[in-house]
């Protein structure tokens, strides 16, 4: 059968819908050409044998073999490769016949980035935005776990500086402006690449954001953040909300969430149970309530 998204009901997150995805348009794109199954498998399955060259032949096996799979109807080995795609770090014995020899980790992290973006374009993509929530205050970290924490960032830092990397935007967070006080050698080298780039008078590009210092009112705030939430699921899962159903939604989780504002994380409170309140809409198209999302 053709794939549908009744076929592919229960998948809302992750690596996997998106080979879904791209597997159902490939399909309809084929189907329009060819009147015979037998002739838009074929097809299919030359278009996925004939994909570009990427920096982790591993990876580039995950995605082929995870493609063919979903036309094989072979869940058991799209799973699989699911797995490893995800870091999850399956038998390395199941992965052979697939030749998928490398492993995801600190090792092979920035080649898996770079091919991660590679398939993005390839996928017709402009590209890749990261949000990193990955730096803490301070006090709750060791000095091996900062120096850890920073290093990576250093490294990132420098990743961004190849042409290997384009067609992505890292957004990284950090408690304040004090994360680069140090006297370690990778303090000094952080400083050197962020202290030209983040200063006002001689880098007007270097765009610092300061979360705590918004000007507009809470609900003002989270009424917006979840309005541009909302326009990018409309687009990410083809959909078009009733505006004044969507408003009214979007209005209950504000006021919910506000009433938690002196809980830290409100603001996270707000996204996370707005993603849900989303989900709800598009399944029965009427109005959210806190209740309905448990909050």
């Amino acid at each position: 059968l053709p794939p549908t998204e009744e076929k592919f009901e229960g998948y809302e997150k992750g690596i996997g819908t998106i080979i879904k995805g791209w597997y159902a348009k490939k399909y309809e794109e084929f189907s329009s050409k060819f009147q015979e199954r037998e002739d838009i498998i074929e097809e299919l399955e030359r278009y996925i044998n004939e994909l570009g060259s990427y920096e982790s032949i591993s990876f580039k096996n995950a995605i082929k073999h995870a493609f063919l799979n979903l036309i094989k109807d072979d869940n058991e080995n799209f799973d699989l490769l699911i797995q490893w795609l995800e870091g999850e770090g399956p038998p390395k014995t199941l992965l052979k016949n697939f030749k998928v020899f490398e492993k995801i980790d600190k090792s092979t992290a920035f080649r898996m980035i770079r091919s991660l973006i590679q398939w993005i374009r390839e996928l017709g993509y402009a590209g890749m935005i990261v949000l990193m929530d990955e730096a803490e205050s301070s006090p709750s970290l060791s000095s091996k776990q900062k120096n850890t924490l920073l290093n990576n960032l250093r490294e990132l830092i420098d990743e961004c500086g190849h042409t290997n990397f384009r067609n992505s935007m890292w957004i990284y967070a950090v408690p304040d402006e004090n994360f680069l006080e140090g006297r370690s050698q990778i303090y000094e080298a952080l400083r050197q690449r962020l202290n030209t780039v983040f200063n006002d008078e001689i880098n007007p590009t270097g765009i610092k954001i300061y979360l705590d210092k918004l000007s507009m009112d809470q609900a003002s705030f989270l009424k917006e953040i979840g309005g541009k939430l909302a326009n990018i699921y409309e687009i990410a899962y083809g959909v078009d909300f009733d505006k004044d159903i969507l408003s009214s939604s979007i209005d209950n989780i504000v006021g919910a969430s506000l009433e938690n504002k002196f809980v830290s994380g409100y603001k996270r409170l707000f996204v996370q149970n707005i993603i849900k309140t989303f989900h709800l809409l598009r399944k029965n198209n009427k109005i959210v309530t806190r209740e309905d999302i448990e909050m």
